[in-house]
């Protein structure tokens, strides 16, 4: 389990601030959505309820701190790898699916 947390702080740097602080919060969830919604500006901002203008922002914040481009696929396996790696995720414990995956 170290090795995970490790990862996760490595690739997520600086979003895995204190857990208080709003502004790490929803940036973390805005990059767990956008990358469930497959990169999808539109329904990413729809899912969270926001301007698209919004999600752009909010994106290239992440992109920021992180130091990943999230157009380029190896940096959205990247993250989405280290998300899943947290030891505490933003959907408590529920993993957002992807619009192509199946209800069970």
């Amino acid at each position: 389990m170290e090795v995970r947390t490790a990862f996760s702080r490595t690739v997520l740097g600086p979003l895995l601030g204190p857990p208080n602080i709003a502004s790490t919060a929803a940036l973390l969830q805005t990059l767990e959505t956008f990358l469930a919604c497959d990169g999808s500006w539109a329904r990413t901002a729809e899912a969270l309820h926001l301007h698209v203008n919004t999600v752009h922002y909010r994106i290239q914040r992440i992109e920021h701190f992180t130091g990943r481009d999230l157009s380029r696929l190896y940096d959205r396996l990247e993250l989405r790898a280290a998300l899943l790696c947290r030891a505490d995720p933003v959907t408590n414990g529920r993993r957002a699916r992807s619009s192509t995956s199946r209800a069970r």
